[in-house]
Order: structure tokens, then sequence, then C-alpha cells
């Protein structure tokens, strides 16, 4: 096949990131390749105007290139513009924003307690938006309360087409209809699903768990991609294993188990936690896409950060007092200024500190002191003694 008249362009929903190492992103699948130098260059030059005889890339990284779906061959020439977003060192990749305090649910263990009334101020997210864009950051997970109350959530979600990074509503899932399902521009939603209707309903409220599924299956149907997250407590461990299949069974693209922490609502019903040697074997029930990969020397959320309704950027939903300041300066700024956690104490001696990466630090300073060990962790791996 001749390509030399052939125009290449990177797909809808491809853009290039220079992170610790350069990469292309895939908005529509969350699949990160790392590049070498040349082949940045390369594709950095796919904008629909140039053709293959002038760019001359390499064959085979063409050819890989148009199977996973990074370029696309025009016939003749329709530039556009190829962007490239430029993070810092660590890369913020994945930032979680809450849009809301509001939230129609009051469940047991709820790490943010009772629900408030402050929403962010729509300016405030939309240049929040425009700097996520240009930090190259790769996921952006609305939160709150839950944010379908945002009274500016329809506006939110206008600004979301287009971006450079792939957009995930976390949300409860009662307020999700066909009607809302139509118009989103989010490529995922992540429900919380904890456990099927007894242990569920224990947790966020009779008849929750029956409007949550069926938002799942709309989902589905409407064909965005939809992730679950289910917290372990005391009601639904004898539920996990028949939850994962039936999850599996109608679809869903992963499944992610948590641990509770005793804050918020769940500081006053720890009894619902179950001991960690308890909870470990479940983990190995989770399936599907998670995180990309940490980095190393660095402790959990090397890539991650959280904004609260104010604005305040914060090392995540439960470090909040680690704070960059305000991201009204800029996101940029504020990720620059948040301290940054290394690998320290006796996680940092661990044969298995690179693939555990110390577990939640949160979670190791409230169950095992300033330094300690993450005992989940080191109960899944085998290490808790």
């Amino acid at each position: 096949m001749d390509l030399r008249p052939a125009y290449p362009r990177l797909q809808d929903g491809i853009y290039l990131k220079q992170l610790e190492r350069p990469c292309v992103y895939d908005t529509r699948t969350d699949e990160l390749y790392e590049l070498s130098p040349e082949a940045m260059v390369f594709l950095s030059h796919c904008d629909g105007a140039h053709t293959i005889s002038n760019l001359q890339p390499e064959e085979h990284f063409l050819a890989y290139c148009l199977e996973e779906g990074i370029l696309e061959l025009l016939s003749r020439a329709e530039p556009t513009v190829v962007r490239v977003g430029i993070n810092e060192l660590p890369s913020l990749r994945y930032l979680m924003v809450e849009v809301t305090e509001r939230c129609n649910l009051r469940c047991r263990h709820c790490y943010l307690g009772e629900a408030g009334e402050k929403d962010m101020d729509p300016d405030l997210l939309l240049r929040l938006l425009d700097d996520l864009d240009d930090i190259g950051g790769l996921r952006l997970m609305i939160t709150g309360g839950e944010p379908v109350l945002y009274p500016h959530f329809q506006c939110l979600n206008r600004a979301l087409a287009g971006r450079t990074f792939r957009p995930v509503l976390i949300t409860n899932g009662t307020l999700i209809d066909r009607s809302l399902l139509s118009t989103l521009n989010f490529r995922e939603i992540q429900f919380s699903l904890d456990g099927l209707e007894e242990g569920h309903d224990f947790l966020r409220g009779k008849g929750s768990f029956r409007r949550t599924l069926e938002a799942v299956r709309e989902t589905l149907v409407s064909g965005k991609e939809v992730s679950v997250a289910t917290v372990l407590h005391r009601k639904n461990m004898h539920e996990l294993e028949k939850l994962g299949r039936f999850l599996r069974d109608m679809g869903v693209h992963s499944w992610t188990l948590e641990y509770p922490v005793a804050m918020g609502r769940m500081a006053a019903n720890q009894g619902l936690m179950p001991k960690i040697e308890e909870a470990a074997p479940f983990f190995s029930l989770e399936w599907g896409s998670g995180p990309h990969a940490g980095e190393s020397g660095y402790a959990c959320g090397a890539h991650l950060a959280a904004v609260d309704v104010s604005g305040r950027l914060m090392k995540c939903g439960y470090y909040r007092q680690l704070s960059g300041g305000s991201v009204s300066g800029g996101l940029r700024s504020a990720w620059r200024a948040l301290p940054k956690m290394r690998l320290e104490g006796v996680c940092a001696s661990c044969t298995e500190r690179e693939g555990c990466g110390g577990g939640c630090r949160f979670r190791a300073e409230l169950m095992d002191g300033p330094g300690g060990r993450d005992l989940l962790m080191c109960a899944r791996l085998g290490m808790l003694s």
C-alpha cells in the first residue's frame, strides 16, 4: 500500500503529554504510552498538514500507531492543532475536585462527615479545567458531596467537551437517569456500590441500592464506561464474591475495593470496620484498570492532588491539612507549593517498597503512627506479623 500521499493525524481523544517522560495519552481508554524523544517529535507533527513522505516515520512505529488507534490517515490535508501538555516533576496526573458539599444521602461511613451547602465558584472551576489542560493532566475526577447536585453542573458538563484529559464522574448514582446520561461529556462514571442490596442499603439507606443499580444499567446501555468502587464493611463481606461476579457479567469495566477510614461519620461507626486480617484477602477479587504507576522514591499520591470547594489544593481527600494554597493563583503554582511525600520510615527499607509504594500513608499514620506501616498492604502481601 502506497502511504506517501497520506496525511497522518492524531485521532480524536489522543493527546501528547510531557510527564517525567514523553507520552501519548488516550482519553477514550485511559491508556498511557511512553515515547522516545524521536517518536514524540514525529507525533507532534501529525497534525493533518504533513504527508508521510514529509515526516518519514519509522515503519514499524507508524504501523503500531495505526493499529492502536493513535493515528488516522487522511487522503487530503485537514490541519489541526497538536497540543502538548507540559507537566512538572513529579507530574500532576490525577486531580480530584470536590465541586459541592451537598449530598442527598447520609451514609454511615462517609469520611467527610455531615453534608454542607457550599459550592465551588464556577469561574474558578472553569479556570481549573484550562489549567489542567495546560499542565498535561490525565484524569479529572469530579466528586462532592454528590456532584450532580452542584448548581452549575450543566455548565461544568458543557465545559468538559474536547478536553485533553479524561473526565470521570464519581457519584452515588441515585440521581442519574437516562435524560442526564444523554447530555454527559464524561468519559467514565464511577458508581459507589457498597455490597448487594442488604449491605449497600445498610450504609446508604433503604432503596438506594435499586436506584444505583438502575443507573449503572442505564449507563452501560448508553455506551459510557462504568467503574464501581466498594467500601468493605462488616455487613457486606459475605456479599463481595457474588457482587464481583454480578458486576463483571453486567459489563462493568473495573471494580475496586476500599478499606474504610475512621474519620467523619465512620469515626462514630468503627464497629463496622472489619479487622485488617479479615479484609485483606478480599482485595484479590478486584479487577480492571487503576491508576498508572507511581514514582520511585515517593510515597502514595506522587501524581495526585485534590481541590476542595473553596479552591484549596490538598494532598488528597484525607490529607486535607497538607495544602499548596488556592488554585486561584494557578494550578501549576499550587502544585509546585504542595508538599510532596517521600517514602520514609520503616517502609523505606522494605523489600516490597517499589511494588507497594508504602500503601496509603494516611491509613498508615492513623493505624500505626508516624512513619509506620500501612497494615492493610502488609497483610495483603503476607508480611503482617
